[in-house]
């Protein structure tokens, strides 16, 4: 297998670790970026305390099925009160929402099948990022300090899987 290719910034005292999944060209369902994900989880589980979903109704309808869909997004703890709609012209595009990332909600991503099942969501501690997933665009992780910086690279390094650090400007 080849490497997989890791994009890093330094973010202040962070470091941003960024899987492109269109440079990575593996689908989002893929053993090794399910594997990206659970590395990038462990390395910051402790600092994680809320998640934050954006989705799109009828996208999220296809790909898990109606029922499925509703009891998903009352799972992550979407309720009425903590949802707020992105319009355009009149017609909803999106809908958010921010609950507490509890332990229950913390493995459906660690077990995640597909990383793009939800459209976009972020896995926050606090205020801060910690982990973003993008339309299918990138997964990154936002690594505090050097202690989970060391555990994202040692994580990737016992599911053996190889990678390559390539920082950015």
């Amino acid at each position: 297998m080849n490497a997989i290719t890791l994009y890093t910034r330094r973010l202040g005292q962070a470091t941003s670790f960024e899987f492109n999944v269109f440079d990575n060209q593996f689908a989002t369902e893929n053993l090794a970026v399910r594997k990206v994900l659970m590395a990038m989880l462990e390395s910051v589980h402790e600092l994680l305390n809320e998640v934050e979903i954006e989705y799109n109704d009828s996208m999220l309808v296809e790909k898990v099925g109606a029922k499925r869909a509703g009891e998903l997004l009352r799972f992550l703890g979407a309720t009425k009160d903590n949802s707020r709609e992105t319009m355009t012209n009149g017609v909803v595009v999106s809908r958010t929402f921010r609950a507490p990332l509890t332990e229950e909600r913390y493995e459906y991503f660690y077990h995640l099948k597909d990383i793009a099942t939800l459209a976009h969501y972020r896995l926050k501690e606090g205020d801060e990022d910690r982990i973003v997933f993008y339309f299918t665009r990138y997964l990154q992780l936002i690594a505090p300090d050097a202690r989970s910086q060391d555990r994202f690279l040692a994580g990737l390094d016992a599911y053996s899987l190889p990678y390559k650090l390539v920082p950015i400007k």
